[in-house]
């Protein structure tokens, strides 16, 4: 099942998760019990929903959620929904692009803590839950997304203040999400205060003594310049850009992506002069002392350097 939620199969991936789960379940009532299908087996199925990219994946992530609290109450405990189902299904609605998927990702949100006020740890939200809210609405493009990104945050930084539950702390990609909805701002009006709260945040972020900003949150930064500051007003840009590329350098964190967003946010020639008038303007062209914290895969190609959620938290499809 978890081969082929990570198959990249798209929806005939999901399909086949299914098929799979139905013959378990069929095989289970004929007397093996070695293959009874479990919350773990319902999570992976979710997931591949969650990772199709098919239009209809979040209605049908919600199907199944909603069949395995079915079958809970009925008595098969097994199966109960926990903190990992509920955020699989946050992360679908968020990948869909659907209208009002955001609110409906805050709605789930919503119901894990009445669940969990009501005394069932099995629906705690966590970091990743929030999180995952808040790349909804960065998603969204709806009006007022990144206050209300800011806002989750907000929220998940007094909860931890308030009960010191390293759970629900807020961490960089958090903060990294909050500044994806900033970048990504269509409604012209919610521009110039989507451009506070991503300075805001970054302030935030700076000033925590366990936590840096990344490779990932420079890559927003810039885009928020690129994307936010007036195309007219260079000079504003340059100074911008160069306050941040001379912070990603002094934290290693110049790559490929780094220096792709800052190329679109300045000038040609303020762009040379900033990476030193260097040939060919690749990270790997670029001092060590640069890039020496930017990740590289296998084959040596360096990859974003962040972005991710943390953790997922209940019984994942991690067996």
């Amino acid at each position: 099942l978890d081969a082929w939620a990570k198959s990249g199969g798209g929806r005939a991936a999901a399909e086949r998760a299914e098929e799979i789960l139905e013959w378990m379940d069929r095989l289970n009532s004929s007397g093996n019990m070695s293959v009874k299908p479990d919350t773990i087996s319902f999570n992976a199925v979710i997931d591949a929903w969650a990772r199709s990219g098919d239009k209809r994946a979040p209605q049908r992530a919600e199907q199944i959620l909603d069949h395995m609290d079915d079958l809970c109450h009925s008595g098969n405990k097994d199966v109960k929904p926990d903190t990992y189902t509920y955020n699989t299904l946050i992360n679908a609605w968020a990948k869909s692009g659907e209208k009002g998927a955001a609110a409906r990702a805050e709605h789930i949100l919503s119901v894990m803590e009445r669940r969990y006020r009501d005394g069932d740890n099995d629906f705690k939200p966590n970091t990743r839950t929030f999180t995952s809210v808040i790349d909804a609405w960065a998603k969204s493009g709806e009006p007022g997304a990144a206050q209300r990104a800011e806002h989750i945050l907000n929220t998940m930084q007094s909860l931890y203040e308030s009960s010191n539950d390293p759970d629900i702390r807020p961490n960089v990609h958090t903060s990294n999400a909050v500044m994806n909805a900033c970048a990504f701002t269509r409604i012209e009006q919610d521009r110039p205060e989507a451009l506070a709260i991503a300075f805001r945040i970054f302030d935030w972020l700076s000033s925590q003594k366990d936590m840096d900003p990344d490779a990932y949150t420079f890559t927003i930064l810039l885009s928020v310049c690129s994307n936010l500051l007036p195309k007219e007003d260079r000079e504003l840009r340059f100074a911008h850009a160069k306050s941040l590329f001379d912070k990603c350098c002094a934290a290693g964190y110049v790559n490929d992506y780094v220096l792709r967003k800052l190329r679109l946010t300045v000038t040609e020639d303020e762009y040379l002069s900033l990476v030193g008038y260097r040939g060919e303007a690749l990270a790997s062209n670029m001092p060590p002392s640069w890039v020496r914290n930017a990740r590289f895969n296998q084959k040596g190609k360096q990859g974003r350097g962040g972005g991710g959620g943390g953790g997922g938290g209940g019984r994942g499809n991690r067996r």
